[in-house]
């Protein structure tokens, strides 16, 4: 399947069905049910929100097992692709500067999420309408449009040949938030499978799902002490594998610059929690490792953007991986940037991330695997 996009600004009605206006009946969402989406995204802090998005599943060795089969993660990738062409034609009408990833939020926000986010407020008159691209760290540099299109094509076509992952993004998750992760993950488990690394690479060497049901990957950035003291045990309540995401300078912090490390390195902390670790220690880490995939995240939560100069590598990229390895006796399952930006190959942070061995990038619209 190919897909492109109408140009930037220009106003399409297409259902994808061959008809106009709003698709309804069609089973795709309609053009007024997908701005709201991406509305109601841009305004929600996702800091508090456990953030759903489906990913492509790429193997840059160009390897697509043996296609769909049984209760794989993609048993309904033409159905999804076509909701998801249709969240990507509205919202690239709408806003000029969005990729897919925006669209593969919304998808996930009406498809998988439990519950939508809340409506966003409505926008006061002489303000500016909201921006519908995510936020992206500061020296990103946005593809032209014909590289997003393209990009669009890549993921609309692993879509449909159920080459995908629904992922669900966590940051901090306070005792105060127990109640509502515990039935979101509840939720989470009724309806999907927990996910493995070893359960992606098996599904991209043979095409083969190891569950009836599709996979779900909650993921818990930053290295919080709340991931180990809260969200763990809901975890083993449900019976979902997560996966981690620790910047290893924050683990390594005293308790007492912990608070000043998250405000300097854009951490959004939800509680006061005064006195209390924000972090979790090494030996919280190495015993997530037993159930769970650990996975790299840089020292300080860096872009990749910011890593540039061999000193910069070895201490956000090579230096984190080596602890990484220690800890949990193993290379980490996925490696991933601040700001979910994609792998490239010819990146300083990025090609050492590949010659360190990880076999797995997580952007936030594809989950590649490496040559």
């Amino acid at each position: 399947m190919s897909a492109g996009a109408p140009a930037p600004g220009r106003s399409d009605e297409s259902d994808g069905t061959g008809g106009t206006g709003e698709a309804g009946a069609s089973g795709l969402p309609a053009r007024g049910e997908v701005l709201a989406a991406a509305l109601a995204l841009a305004a929600e802090d996702e800091e508090r929100a456990g953030v759903a998005v489906v990913l492509a599943l790429e193997d840059a060795a160009g390897a697509r097992g043996a296609g769909p089969v049984g209760g794989d993660p993609g048993a309904d990738g033409p159905v999804l692709a076509r909701r998801l062409r249709r969240c990507w034609e509205v919202l690239a009408a709408a806003d000029p500067d969005v990729s897919v990833q925006d669209a593969l939020t919304v998808l996930a926000d009406l498809d998988v999420r439990p519950e939508p986010a809340a409506p966003a407020p409505p926008t006061a008159p002489g303000e500016p309408a909201p921006s519908l691209a995510a936020w992206r760290p500061d020296g990103w540099v946005r593809p032209s449009w014909p590289q997003r299109r393209a990009e669009a094509a890549r993921v609309l076509d692993a879509v449909a040949g159920g080459r995908l992952l629904r992922v669900v993004n966590f940051h901090d998750t306070p005792r105060s938030h127990r109640e509502r992760l515990r039935a979101e993950l509840t939720g989470y488990a009724e309806r999907f499978a927990p996910v493995t690394a070893a359960d992606v690479h098996t599904f991209l060497d043979t095409g083969r799902w190891a569950s009836t049901r599709p996979g779900i990957v909650p993921a818990f950035y930053d290295g919080f002490a709340s991931a180990v003291d809260v969200a763990a045990p809901l975890l083993a309540e449900t019976g979902l594998v997560g996966w981690f995401y620790p910047p290893t300078a924050f683990l390594d912090a005293p308790a007492s610059a912990q608070r000043e490390f998250a405000v300097r390195h854009s951490y959004g902390v939800l509680d006061a929690r005064e006195g209390e670790r924000l972090a979790m220690t090494w030996d919280d880490l190495a015993a997530l490792a037993a159930d769970h995939e650990v996975c790299g995240h840089t020292a300080t939560h860096a872009a990749s953007a910011a890593v540039r100069t061999p000193g910069e590598v070895e201490r956000e990229v090579l230096e984190p991986l080596e602890r990484l390895r220690q800890a949990c006796g193993r290379t980490p399952a996925t490696w991933a940037w601040l700001g979910g930006t994609p792998h490239e190959a010819h990146a300083p942070g990025d090609a050492a991330v590949a010659a360190a061995g990880v076999r797995l990038v997580t952007s936030n619209a594809v989950l590649q695997r490496l040559a």
